[in-house]
């Protein structure tokens, strides 16, 4: 499965990101964090390519308008 998702203006939204199978991403715009039950905090911003896999924990903080080109499989 491929898409765009798009969160914006609700800055600071704040959610639990589990991804059920591999979700890789290319932020286009705006800026976000994951942060790792173990505190550690992984910076989105724009023009980043990421990749997580299935099973990985963390909570999402959108910072701006936020928007990606994902592909989960």
């Amino acid at each position: 499965m491929s898409g765009l998702w798009r969160i914006g203006p609700a800055e600071g939204a704040e959610f639990p990101y589990k991804p059920a199978a591999t979700d890789t991403f290319h932020v286009i715009e705006g800026e976000a964090e994951l942060e790792t039950p173990d505190g550690e905090k992984i910076e989105l911003i724009a023009g980043g390519i990421y990749s997580f896999p299935a099973g990985f924990t963390g909570t999402w903080r959108t910072l701006s308008p936020f928007m990606k080109f994902f592909v989960v499989g």
